[in-house]
């Protein structure tokens, strides 16, 4: 009886063999393929296991169908094993090692390579083991897997699978991504592609950049405040309602990582502290954070409210920088700062048509925008604090190193004076380095630093 209801589920979940219409359904809307299922694709054909893990809605379903979809085109039909997990198809008693057999007994073509694709598989008990057993057992697999908890995809891996495994992490959409799917037309996307500019990038005067500056600076301003607020997740790039907007960021994501994964991942029961601590992060976002008064705030003892921050990491939901010292280890006992997974999120909290065009309330988003794109680009992320003087981030892959050190402060405001810039200015002469002021719309260049609108990085 087992057996038959396990053939049944992987019959209904694996219509690409007889139904593909029906399968790719979804993707007859998307032709537009993240930046990340080109990294991927050279990774297909090499033995080692792939994991995509990142934030719920971001994609991860899709790109595993796209890769299928691509693997399909070369002919790959039965060989191509799709199985996405929860609750209904593991059910006591069940387990992957069940499906993966009966795959492989009944259905997979012999002596082919198979692709097995596990989607959200941080649902399946232990399966990093299975996994590794089948990898060193059966060469012919190639997994494929994806989940919404790094902690799933992370630790246990590096304990199970080190050396057999090739992790990605699809974050949210780009701004660069955001304006392709929004067809925001092909001067202005050729035009960005070459305007933009990497944090820590030596700048030099470029009058094709300034050109651009010129011509689009009003409309790409614009553009990249829907895109802070609203747009960073594929499936609400191009919805107009900010209600829809808003109750997908509430349902979709927030509530559905907090209210189902977490508990079901971690064992936590009180979801209403969960809830409401999130809650309170979200509106401290790019503040200096204490968990001792964060707890008495909330009324939560301190060793959880720790662990409730584990948890929002490892779900991609927050990322904490912590003051600058050179010894990793003292900087994770000073001051900390947190930052969303998304600066949407704070969209789930905030009325922007009520409250007005806050510039106070995007001056955070701008700081927790750039934060990500500093943690994408260097091993080492910190603020830097020296009693009443702060810069907002100081990054480098190799701290011991000054020459190698990127300083950036963030005024998302427009005519930013030199006055109040002396603190970042002589700290970054001081290694030998030129410093980043990141501008609303204010582009200029210095000899000591830049001044570059938050539109213009990448």
């Amino acid at each position: 009886m087992k057996k038959s209801l396990i053939l049944k589920e992987i019959y209904r979940q694996n219509k690409h063999w007889n139904a593909p219409e029906e399968f790719f359904d979804e993707l007859k809307s998307i032709t537009y393929k993240r930046k990340l299922f080109f990294e991927i694709l050279p990774y297909i054909a090499k033995r080692q296991i792939i994991s995509i893990v990142g934030l719920r809605r971001v994609g991860k379903t899709i790109l595993l169908k796209q890769i299928i979809r691509h693997l399909m085109e070369k002919g790959g039909g039965e060989s191509i094993f799709f199985l996405t997990f929860d609750e209904a198809i593991l059910p006591k008693g069940i387990s992957v090692v069940d499906y993966l057999d009966e795959y492989l007994e009944k259905i997979a073509p012999p002596k082919r390579t198979v692709y097995v694709f596990f989607d959200e598989i941080q649902y399946s008990k232990n399966w990093q083991h299975i996994v590794k057993r089948y990898y060193d057992t059966e060469p012919r697999i190639k997994f494929i897997v994806s989940g919404s908890s790094s902690l799933f995809l992370r630790k246990k891996t590096t304990e199970s699978l080190a050396g057999r495994i090739y992790e990605f992490l699809l974050p949210v959409l780009s701004f660069e991504e955001y304006l392709e799917l929004k067809k925001s037309g092909e001067a202005l996307l050729k035009g960005y592609t070459a305007a933009a500019i990497s944090l820590g990038e030596e700048i030099t005067a470029d009058p094709s950049r300034e050109k651009f500056f010129s011509q689009y600076g009003s409309r790409m301003e614009r553009e990249f405040e829907a895109y802070i607020k609203f747009g960073q997740f594929p499936e609400i790039a191009n919805e107009k309602s900010a209600s829809v907007i808003k109750k997908y960021l509430v349902d979709a994501v927030y509530k559905k990582t907090i209210e189902y994964d977490i508990p079901r991942i971690f064992g936590v029961e009180r979801i209403d502290e969960l809830k409401f601590l999130f809650q309170v992060l979200a509106n401290e976002a790019g503040a200096i954070i204490e968990t001792g008064n964060i707890a008495r705030e909330v009324g939560i003892d301190e060793k959880t409210v720790k662990k409730y921050f584990h948890y929002f990491e490892e779900s991609f939901l927050i990322f904490l920088i912590y003051n600058f010292s050179k010894s990793i280890r003292k900087s994770r006992r000073l001051l900390k700062k947190v930052y969303l997974g998304s600066p949407n999120f704070s969209s789930a909290f905030f009325d922007w048509a009520k409250d007005g065009e806050n510039n106070y309330k995007m001056g955070f988003l701008a700081e927790n925008y750039c934060a990500s794109l500093l943690k994408k680009k260097y091993q080492s992320v910190s603020f830097y604090r020296i009693r009443k003087d702060e810069i907002d981030f100081l990054a480098a892959d190799d701290i011991s190193n000054l020459s190698g050190r990127c300083y950036v402060e963030v005024k998302y405001r427009e005519n930013i004076p030199r006055k109040g810039l002396e603190f970042i200015a002589r700290t970054a002469k001081k290694s030998g380095s030129r410093f980043m002021i990141v501008t609303k719309n204010d582009f200029r260049i210095e000899k000591d630093g830049v001044f570059a609108p938050i539109w213009m990085l990448k």
